[in-house]
Protein backbone atom coordinates (compact mmCIF):
# COMPACT_ATOMS: atom_id res chain seq x y z
CA UNK A 1 0.00 0.00 0.00
CA UNK A 2 1.38 3.30 -0.75
CA UNK A 3 1.99 5.82 1.96
CA UNK A 4 0.34 9.17 0.11
CA UNK A 5 -1.06 9.22 -3.32
CA UNK A 6 -1.52 12.76 -4.79
CA UNK A 7 -4.14 13.90 -7.14
CA UNK A 8 -3.07 16.54 -9.05
CA UNK A 9 -0.07 17.48 -11.09
CA UNK A 10 -0.30 21.19 -11.02
CA UNK A 11 1.81 23.46 -8.71
CA UNK A 12 0.39 22.62 -5.18
CA UNK A 13 0.27 18.94 -6.13
CA UNK A 14 3.76 18.95 -7.42
CA UNK A 15 5.00 20.86 -4.50
CA UNK A 16 3.32 18.19 -2.40
CA UNK A 17 5.07 15.48 -3.77
CA UNK A 18 8.01 17.55 -3.43
CA UNK A 19 7.48 17.48 0.21
CA UNK A 20 6.86 14.29 1.01
CA UNK A 21 9.53 12.20 -1.19
CA UNK A 22 11.96 14.63 0.07
CA UNK A 23 10.79 13.25 3.28
CA UNK A 24 11.28 9.84 2.43
CA UNK A 25 7.85 8.81 1.95
CA UNK A 26 6.04 6.29 -0.61
CA UNK A 27 4.56 8.85 -2.93
CA UNK A 28 2.18 8.29 -6.11
CA UNK A 29 0.71 11.49 -8.03
CA UNK A 30 -1.82 10.74 -10.72
CA UNK A 31 -2.08 13.51 -13.16
CA UNK A 32 -4.76 13.07 -16.03
CA UNK A 33 -2.82 15.25 -18.63
CA UNK A 34 0.53 16.03 -19.03
CA UNK A 35 2.71 18.09 -16.57
CA UNK A 36 2.38 21.92 -17.53
CA UNK A 37 -0.80 21.21 -19.59
CA UNK A 38 -3.00 24.25 -20.00
CA UNK A 39 -6.22 23.26 -18.55
CA UNK A 40 -5.20 24.04 -15.18
CA UNK A 41 -4.36 26.93 -13.16
CA UNK A 42 -0.33 26.73 -13.06
CA UNK A 43 1.03 26.88 -16.46
CA UNK A 44 2.59 29.88 -17.93
CA UNK A 45 4.94 32.72 -17.88
CA UNK A 46 4.64 34.17 -14.79
CA UNK A 47 3.35 34.25 -11.43
CA UNK A 48 3.86 37.26 -8.53
CA UNK A 49 5.53 37.10 -5.43
CA UNK A 50 4.43 39.74 -3.40
CA UNK A 51 3.69 40.67 0.50
CA UNK A 52 1.46 42.94 -0.02
CA UNK A 53 -1.80 41.68 1.82
CA UNK A 54 -4.69 42.91 3.48
CA UNK A 55 -4.75 40.25 5.66
CA UNK A 56 -1.62 39.69 7.90
CA UNK A 57 -1.51 36.03 7.58
CA UNK A 58 -0.96 36.16 4.00
CA UNK A 59 2.13 38.22 4.80
CA UNK A 60 3.11 36.17 7.10
CA UNK A 61 2.60 32.98 5.34
CA UNK A 62 3.91 34.97 2.19
CA UNK A 63 7.38 35.59 3.86
CA UNK A 64 7.93 32.17 4.90
CA UNK A 65 7.02 30.69 1.17
CA UNK A 66 9.74 33.30 0.11
CA UNK A 67 12.27 31.23 2.32
CA UNK A 68 10.81 28.05 0.86
CA UNK A 69 11.43 29.15 -2.78
CA UNK A 70 14.94 29.41 -2.02
CA UNK A 71 15.22 26.13 -0.07
CA UNK A 72 13.61 24.79 -3.30
CA UNK A 73 16.49 26.65 -5.62
CA UNK A 74 19.24 25.56 -3.87
CA UNK A 75 18.20 21.86 -3.66
CA UNK A 76 17.59 22.00 -7.58
CA UNK A 77 21.21 23.53 -8.00
CA UNK A 78 18.73 26.39 -10.30
CA UNK A 79 17.44 29.91 -9.96
CA UNK A 80 13.49 30.42 -10.16
CA UNK A 81 12.73 33.32 -9.02
CA UNK A 82 13.70 37.07 -10.61
CA UNK A 83 13.72 39.68 -8.55
CA UNK A 84 11.29 42.52 -10.16
CA UNK A 85 10.22 44.36 -7.13
CA UNK A 86 6.58 44.82 -6.96
CA UNK A 87 4.43 48.07 -6.90
CA UNK A 88 1.25 48.45 -5.46
CA UNK A 89 -0.46 51.50 -7.03
CA UNK A 90 -3.98 53.48 -6.04
CA UNK A 91 -5.79 56.23 -4.92
CA UNK A 92 -4.19 57.22 -1.63
CA UNK A 93 -6.05 56.35 1.07
CA UNK A 94 -7.37 53.41 -0.11
CA UNK A 95 -8.72 51.04 2.51
CA UNK A 96 -6.87 48.00 0.59
CA UNK A 97 -3.28 49.98 0.16
CA UNK A 98 -3.60 51.03 3.97
CA UNK A 99 -3.84 47.70 5.40
CA UNK A 100 -1.05 46.47 2.84
CA UNK A 101 1.05 49.04 4.39
CA UNK A 102 0.22 48.52 8.01
CA UNK A 103 0.58 43.98 7.76
CA UNK A 104 3.98 45.00 5.67
CA UNK A 105 5.26 46.99 8.38
CA UNK A 106 4.05 44.55 11.36
CA UNK A 107 5.46 41.63 9.65
CA UNK A 108 8.78 43.24 8.93
CA UNK A 109 8.60 43.70 5.18
CA UNK A 110 11.01 46.44 3.56
CA UNK A 111 9.05 48.48 1.24
CA UNK A 112 8.69 52.31 0.71
CA UNK A 113 5.38 54.28 0.94
CA UNK A 114 5.83 56.45 -2.31
CA UNK A 115 3.90 59.62 -3.37
CA UNK A 116 3.20 60.46 -6.70
CA UNK A 117 5.56 63.03 -7.90
CA UNK A 118 8.04 60.34 -6.63
CA UNK A 119 6.25 58.08 -8.49
CA UNK A 120 6.16 59.69 -11.82
CA UNK A 121 10.48 60.45 -10.90
CA UNK A 122 11.16 56.45 -10.26
CA UNK A 123 8.57 54.93 -12.94
CA UNK A 124 8.10 57.16 -16.35
CA UNK A 125 6.75 55.32 -17.85
CA UNK A 126 3.03 54.81 -15.35
CA UNK A 127 0.90 57.43 -15.71
CA UNK A 128 0.06 58.70 -12.16
CA UNK A 129 -2.72 61.05 -11.28
CA UNK A 130 -2.10 63.45 -8.20
CA UNK A 131 -4.38 61.25 -6.17
CA UNK A 132 -2.36 58.42 -6.27
CA UNK A 133 0.25 56.69 -3.87
CA UNK A 134 2.19 53.72 -4.21
CA UNK A 135 3.65 50.39 -2.10
CA UNK A 136 6.72 49.47 -3.27
CA UNK A 137 8.77 46.08 -2.45
CA UNK A 138 12.43 45.69 -3.43
CA UNK A 139 11.90 42.14 -2.80
CA UNK A 140 9.00 41.19 -4.89
CA UNK A 141 9.34 39.43 -7.98
CA UNK A 142 8.28 37.07 -10.51
CA UNK A 143 8.23 33.34 -10.76
CA UNK A 144 8.33 31.49 -14.17
CA UNK A 145 5.22 29.30 -13.68
CA UNK A 146 5.86 26.20 -15.80
CA UNK A 147 9.28 25.90 -14.96
CA UNK A 148 8.55 26.20 -11.50
CA UNK A 149 5.81 23.23 -11.74
CA UNK A 150 8.31 20.84 -13.98
CA UNK A 151 11.36 21.21 -11.15
CA UNK A 152 9.15 20.64 -8.60
CA UNK A 153 8.05 17.18 -10.20
CA UNK A 154 11.72 16.64 -11.30
CA UNK A 155 13.24 17.41 -7.27
CA UNK A 156 10.29 14.68 -6.24
CA UNK A 157 11.36 12.52 -8.89
CA UNK A 158 14.84 12.43 -7.88
CA UNK A 159 13.64 12.04 -4.31
CA UNK A 160 11.94 8.73 -5.57
CA UNK A 161 8.57 10.17 -5.66
CA UNK A 162 6.54 8.18 -8.78
CA UNK A 163 4.76 10.31 -11.44
CA UNK A 164 2.16 9.06 -14.02
CA UNK A 165 0.57 11.47 -16.54
CA UNK A 166 -2.72 10.33 -19.04
CA UNK A 167 -4.50 9.31 -15.62
CA UNK A 168 -7.46 10.43 -14.65
CA UNK A 169 -9.13 9.85 -11.61
CA UNK A 170 -12.63 8.54 -11.80
CA UNK A 171 -13.30 7.93 -7.85
CA UNK A 172 -11.90 8.29 -4.38
CA UNK A 173 -13.36 6.12 -1.82
CA UNK A 174 -12.45 5.82 1.92
CA UNK A 175 -11.47 1.97 2.39
CA UNK A 176 -11.40 1.36 6.32
CA UNK A 177 -8.48 3.70 7.80
CA UNK A 178 -7.17 3.97 4.02
CA UNK A 179 -8.60 5.08 1.14
CA UNK A 180 -8.95 3.28 -2.59
CA UNK A 181 -8.53 5.59 -5.51
CA UNK A 182 -10.00 4.20 -8.94
CA UNK A 183 -8.28 5.59 -12.39
CA UNK A 184 -8.04 4.79 -15.92
CA UNK A 185 -9.28 1.21 -14.99
CA UNK A 186 -6.83 0.50 -12.27
CA UNK A 187 -7.08 0.70 -8.33
CA UNK A 188 -4.83 2.37 -6.11
CA UNK A 189 -4.66 1.89 -2.20
CA UNK A 190 -3.01 4.36 -0.10
CA UNK A 191 -2.52 4.84 3.53
CA UNK A 192 -3.43 9.05 2.69
CA UNK A 193 -4.55 10.76 0.00
CA UNK A 194 -4.52 14.17 -1.53
CA UNK A 195 -6.39 16.26 -3.31
CA UNK A 196 -4.76 19.06 -5.38
CA UNK A 197 -7.08 18.98 -8.43
CA UNK A 198 -7.97 22.80 -8.56
CA UNK A 199 -10.76 23.44 -10.62
CA UNK A 200 -11.28 19.48 -10.82
CA UNK A 201 -11.57 19.40 -6.94
CA UNK A 202 -15.30 20.17 -6.57
CA UNK A 203 -16.20 17.20 -8.97
CA UNK A 204 -13.93 14.79 -6.73
CA UNK A 205 -15.60 16.41 -3.55
CA UNK A 206 -19.04 15.45 -4.63
CA UNK A 207 -18.07 11.86 -5.67
CA UNK A 208 -17.45 12.05 -1.44
CA UNK A 209 -20.32 13.29 -0.28
CA UNK A 210 -19.16 16.69 0.00
CA UNK A 211 -21.24 19.84 -1.96
CA UNK A 212 -20.40 23.73 -1.44
CA UNK A 213 -20.29 26.27 -3.41
CA UNK A 214 -16.55 26.45 -4.81
CA UNK A 215 -16.69 28.60 -8.05
CA UNK A 216 -14.13 28.13 -10.86
CA UNK A 217 -14.03 31.11 -13.46
CA UNK A 218 -11.91 31.44 -16.69
CA UNK A 219 -9.52 33.85 -16.62
CA UNK A 220 -7.38 35.50 -19.36
CA UNK A 221 -3.96 36.92 -19.76
CA UNK A 222 -2.22 38.76 -23.01
CA UNK A 223 1.26 39.56 -23.88
CA UNK A 224 2.23 43.00 -25.30
CA UNK A 225 5.24 44.19 -27.02
CA UNK A 226 5.57 47.87 -26.04
CA UNK A 227 6.26 51.16 -27.83
CA UNK A 228 9.41 51.70 -26.04
CA UNK A 229 11.19 47.96 -24.68
CA UNK A 230 13.84 49.04 -22.64
CA UNK A 231 11.28 50.82 -20.38
CA UNK A 232 9.36 47.44 -19.88
CA UNK A 233 12.31 45.73 -19.09
CA UNK A 234 13.55 44.07 -15.46
CA UNK A 235 15.07 46.97 -13.53
CA UNK A 236 12.70 49.70 -14.99
CA UNK A 237 9.61 48.16 -14.74
CA UNK A 238 8.31 46.20 -11.50
CA UNK A 239 5.21 43.64 -11.35
CA UNK A 240 2.57 46.96 -11.43
CA UNK A 241 -0.34 45.90 -9.50
CA UNK A 242 -3.12 48.79 -10.33
CA UNK A 243 -5.74 49.13 -7.86
CA UNK A 244 -7.09 52.58 -9.18
CA UNK A 245 -9.58 53.48 -7.23
CA UNK A 246 -10.78 50.31 -6.05
CA UNK A 247 -14.08 50.14 -7.37
CA UNK A 248 -12.89 48.01 -10.99
CA UNK A 249 -10.84 44.78 -10.68
CA UNK A 250 -7.05 45.59 -10.58
CA UNK A 251 -4.97 45.53 -13.27
CA UNK A 252 -1.80 43.22 -12.55
CA UNK A 253 1.27 43.66 -15.18
CA UNK A 254 4.55 42.01 -15.41
CA UNK A 255 7.91 43.33 -16.92
CA UNK A 256 8.80 42.01 -20.29
CA UNK A 257 10.77 38.88 -19.68
CA UNK A 258 11.23 38.11 -23.68
CA UNK A 259 8.07 37.78 -25.16
CA UNK A 260 6.04 40.96 -24.10
CA UNK A 261 4.19 43.01 -21.30
CA UNK A 262 1.92 40.08 -19.98
CA UNK A 263 -1.33 41.93 -18.25
CA UNK A 264 -4.72 41.09 -16.79
CA UNK A 265 -7.54 42.48 -14.85
CA UNK A 266 -7.81 40.23 -12.01
CA UNK A 267 -10.19 37.85 -11.43
CA UNK A 268 -13.16 38.89 -13.97
CA UNK A 269 -13.33 35.64 -15.66
CA UNK A 270 -16.65 33.64 -16.94
CA UNK A 271 -17.80 30.93 -14.40
CA UNK A 272 -16.19 27.39 -15.58
CA UNK A 273 -19.00 25.18 -15.57
CA UNK A 274 -17.63 22.09 -16.43
CA UNK A 275 -13.69 21.68 -15.98
CA UNK A 276 -13.36 18.74 -18.53
CA UNK A 277 -14.23 20.42 -21.37
CA UNK A 278 -11.60 22.35 -23.17
CA UNK A 279 -10.83 25.86 -22.99
CA UNK A 280 -12.23 27.90 -25.41
CA UNK A 281 -9.95 30.22 -27.08
CA UNK A 282 -8.82 33.53 -25.77
CA UNK A 283 -11.49 35.88 -26.09
CA UNK A 284 -10.33 39.10 -28.60
CA UNK A 285 -12.40 41.07 -26.82
CA UNK A 286 -11.02 40.64 -23.40
CA UNK A 287 -7.86 41.01 -25.14
CA UNK A 288 -8.98 44.44 -25.95
CA UNK A 289 -10.11 45.60 -22.62
CA UNK A 290 -7.32 44.66 -21.33
CA UNK A 291 -5.28 46.50 -23.59
CA UNK A 292 -7.65 49.45 -23.06
CA UNK A 293 -7.00 49.05 -19.13
CA UNK A 294 -2.88 48.58 -19.61
CA UNK A 295 -2.69 51.55 -22.01
CA UNK A 296 -4.32 54.14 -18.97
CA UNK A 297 -1.76 52.41 -16.54
CA UNK A 298 1.38 52.62 -18.69
CA UNK A 299 0.81 54.31 -21.92
CA UNK A 300 2.29 52.90 -25.28
CA UNK A 301 2.53 49.59 -23.53
CA UNK A 302 0.16 48.04 -25.82
CA UNK A 303 1.28 48.53 -28.80
CA UNK A 304 0.98 44.82 -30.40
CA UNK A 305 -0.79 42.16 -28.95
CA UNK A 306 1.52 38.74 -28.99
CA UNK A 307 -0.26 36.01 -27.16
CA UNK A 308 -2.98 35.53 -25.32
CA UNK A 309 -3.95 32.58 -22.89
CA UNK A 310 -5.98 31.12 -20.55
CA UNK A 311 -6.00 29.90 -17.21
CA UNK A 312 -8.59 29.24 -14.54
CA UNK A 313 -9.74 30.35 -10.96
CA UNK A 314 -10.93 27.99 -8.19
CA UNK A 315 -12.73 30.34 -5.25
CA UNK A 316 -14.03 29.53 -2.21
CA UNK A 317 -17.08 31.43 -0.78
CA UNK A 318 -15.29 33.85 1.22
CA UNK A 319 -11.46 33.56 -0.92
CA UNK A 320 -9.88 32.13 1.63
CA UNK A 321 -7.64 29.03 0.66
CA UNK A 322 -9.57 25.53 2.25
CA UNK A 323 -6.37 23.35 3.42
CA UNK A 324 -7.66 20.92 5.80
CA UNK A 325 -8.26 17.39 6.33
CA UNK A 326 -12.27 15.79 4.91
CA UNK A 327 -14.33 16.65 7.73
CA UNK A 328 -15.42 12.82 8.39
CA UNK A 329 -12.53 11.12 6.65
CA UNK A 330 -9.17 12.25 8.33
CA UNK A 331 -6.99 10.34 5.75
CA UNK A 332 -8.46 12.46 2.83
CA UNK A 333 -6.40 16.48 2.66
CA UNK A 334 -7.79 18.73 0.88
CA UNK A 335 -5.31 21.84 -0.67
CA UNK A 336 -7.62 24.52 -2.52
CA UNK A 337 -4.75 27.37 -2.11
CA UNK A 338 -5.55 29.25 -5.01
CA UNK A 339 -8.26 31.95 -6.32
CA UNK A 340 -5.72 33.35 -8.32
CA UNK A 341 -3.16 34.23 -5.49
CA UNK A 342 -1.89 31.04 -4.38
CA UNK A 343 1.20 29.76 -6.52
CA UNK A 344 3.75 32.15 -4.28
CA UNK A 345 2.50 30.16 -1.74
CA UNK A 346 3.57 26.21 -3.46
CA UNK A 347 6.63 25.35 -2.01
CA UNK A 348 5.44 26.18 2.18
CA UNK A 349 1.35 24.73 1.30
CA UNK A 350 3.60 21.53 0.00
CA UNK A 351 5.17 21.38 3.50
CA UNK A 352 1.78 22.03 5.02
CA UNK A 353 0.07 19.33 3.53
CA UNK A 354 2.80 16.75 4.16
CA UNK A 355 2.27 17.60 7.79
CA UNK A 356 -1.47 17.15 7.40
CA UNK A 357 -0.98 13.86 5.66
CA UNK A 358 1.80 12.28 7.85
CA UNK A 359 1.06 13.95 11.12
CA UNK A 360 -2.28 15.22 11.16
CA UNK A 361 -1.09 18.65 12.06
CA UNK A 362 0.89 21.11 11.40
CA UNK A 363 3.22 24.42 12.74
CA UNK A 364 1.87 27.03 10.73
CA UNK A 365 -1.32 28.73 11.63
CA UNK A 366 -4.00 27.43 9.26
CA UNK A 367 -6.89 28.73 11.02
CA UNK A 368 -8.14 30.61 8.34
CA UNK A 369 -8.12 27.71 5.84
CA UNK A 370 -10.13 25.01 7.87
CA UNK A 371 -13.20 23.37 6.59
CA UNK A 372 -15.12 24.25 9.47
CA UNK A 373 -15.17 28.04 9.03
CA UNK A 374 -16.98 27.41 5.47
CA UNK A 375 -19.59 24.68 7.56
CA UNK A 376 -20.60 27.19 9.91
CA UNK A 377 -20.86 30.20 7.08
CA UNK A 378 -22.24 28.69 4.06
CA UNK A 379 -24.21 26.03 2.65
CA UNK A 380 -22.30 22.77 2.86
CA UNK A 381 -23.29 19.50 2.32
CA UNK A 382 -22.17 16.26 3.64
CA UNK A 383 -23.64 12.55 2.75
Amino acid sequence: MLEVLIVGGGVMGAATAYALARRGRRVLLLEQFAIGHARGSSHGLSRLISYAYPQLHYTQLAIASRQAWSDLEADAGQRLLIKTGALDLGLAGLPHLRACAANLAAAGVTFEQVSAPELRARFPQLSIADQTMGLYQPDGGVLPASRCVATFIEQARRYGAAIAVGVRVDRIVPDGAGVRVDAAGATYRAQRVVIAAGSYTPVLLRSLGVSFPLLVTREQTACFLPRDRVLSKVGYLPVVIDHDNGTEPPLVCFPDLGEGVKAERHGVGPLVHNPYEPPPLPDPAENERIARRLEQTLPGFATRLVRAETCRYTHTPDGDFLIDRHPEYSQIIIAVPCAGHGFKFAPLIGEIVADLALQGATQYDIAPFRFDRLRKRYPVELA
